[in-house]
């Protein structure tokens, strides 16, 4: 077997039964080291099995997962030959395995970016982008459960105009893809909510946003996106967002309605979104736009990619590495129940230090005085790994500003 990943691969063989129960064929599993190539004879005989239907192999690594089955091998007159087909079937499948493991034929669908805010009777665009072998699809259904649109789609990246219908009530699209190959399944599901405009009466005295747009769509790492929107406001301010809420840069609302940034240096593939907000008198109005950050030549992320936004109050956010001149989260993945350890780099006055989720719902708080030098929150209980931010806050000469840096939470 050829590992062409940088991890250790586990194999393991199942026998299949008549009943479908899969059976251990050899009870310990075998390694191939990381870009390496070897051989192993895995001892099969079907006299030890009650019934032998079929076989299967799995190959397991970080970020590999394939599974193969087969009908079981013909049985011939001699008992040896059944022994020598029952091998010859598990190396034949070990090898489909290991081809799908350096190949990446397994199906994936590494981008999916919706607008989760539009108004009813626009046409706003979803980007993907997806790989390996498999053909891909998309439905999007209407709040009532009707199909709106959907089909095949012949390119694994690029987008696709949803038309969403005028309506007189707000209501929630729900957006599938899917992909579907001989190594399996996978899909993705997105919500849009749909709003709808002011009445016509009084759009002149409200805040409203007509469009917004990003381009590129899809933008690699250092690359200057244009972001181009239509608004009636006074004032306001563009953001770019990744999708757990942590803010990548900040500009303010220009009557011209252009706001230009630069896309921070992430690896791989990563969905952002853009966020427009703009108030005239007591009313406000935002909407959103997708967009996808690829770096296919898989790019390290820059050390130094601080953003700073400010908008027309003075009020900012910053996103970077490890340390951003204000706190360090010393403990960046922590298990439930166990402390989130956070050293004060700068002391503020009035330093207020919080744990939020996804949703910018806080979790836990604290209040650290200017002495302060490792402060402490509570992780919350969580079944799978989630995202949260740790949010420092305090008041300068310039206003409200905000800091935040992500941390991740293990069950």
């Amino acid at each position: 077997m050829i590992n062409g990943t940088k991890s250790v691969l586990l194999c393991r063989t199942w026998v299949v039964s008549r009943n479908g129960e899969p059976v251990m064929a050899y009870p310990v599993p075998f390694e191939v080291g990381p870009l390496s190539t070897s051989e192993t004879r895995v001892p099969v005989w079907p006299s030890d099995f009650t019934s032998f239907d079929g076989a299967v192999a799995e190959i397991a690594g970080e970020g590999v997962r394939c599974i193969v089955e087969a009908p079981a091998p013909t049985v011939r007159k001699a008992s040896s030959y059944v022994v020598v087909a029952a091998a010859s079937l598990l190396f034949g499948l070990l090898a489909i395995a290991a081809a799908a493991a350096l190949g990446g034929v397994l199906p994936r669908i590494a981008a999916f970016a919706v607008p989760p805010i539009a108004l009813a009777g626009t046409t706003v665009r979803a980007e993907y982008g997806a790989s390996g072998i498999g053909k891909l699809s998309y439905v999007v259904t209407a709040p009532d459960g009707r199909l709106l649109q959907g089909g095949p789609l012949a390119e694994h990246s690029g987008s696709i105009p949803i038309a969403l219908p005028a309506a007189k009530a707000a209501g929630a699209y729900t957006l599938r893809m899917m992909m579907q190959g001989p190594l399996g399944s996978v899909d993705e599901t997105r919500v849009l909510n749909a709003t709808i405009p002011p009445l016509s009466g009084a759009r002149a005295k409200v805040a409203r946003i007509g469009s917004i747009s990003v381009s590129p769509i899809i933008a690699k790492p250092g690359e200057m996106v244009e972001v181009s929107y239509a608004a009636t406001a006074e004032r306001g301010y563009v953001r770019l967002l990744g999708l757990d809420g942590t803010i990548w840069g900040q500009k303010p609302f220009s009557s011209l309605g252009e706001t230009q940034f630069v896309v921070p240096y992430f690896s791989g593939v990563r969905e952002m979104r853009v966020l427009v907000h703009v108030t005239r008198g007591q009313t406000s109005a935002q909407s959103t736009a997708g967009m996808v950050v690829a770096d296919l030549a898989g790019r390290p992320v820059s050390g130094d990619s601080q953003v700073v936004g400010d908008d027309e109050s003075g009020s900012g956010s910053i996103a970077n590495g490890p340390a951003n001149g204000t706190f360090a989260v010393l403990t960046p993945e922590v298990k439930s129940g166990n402390p989130i350890k956070i050293r004060i780099l700068s002391p503020r006055n009035g330093l207020r230090v919080s744990l939020a989720d996804s949703q910018s719902r806080e979790i836990a708080h604290l209040d650290a005085g200017t002495d302060a030098d490792v402060v402490t929150l509570p992780a919350p209980a969580v079944s799978v790994p989630t995202r949260y931010v740790v949010v420092a806050s305090f008041t300068d000469g310039f206003g409200q500003e905000n800091i935040v840096q992500p941390v991740m939470i293990l069950p």
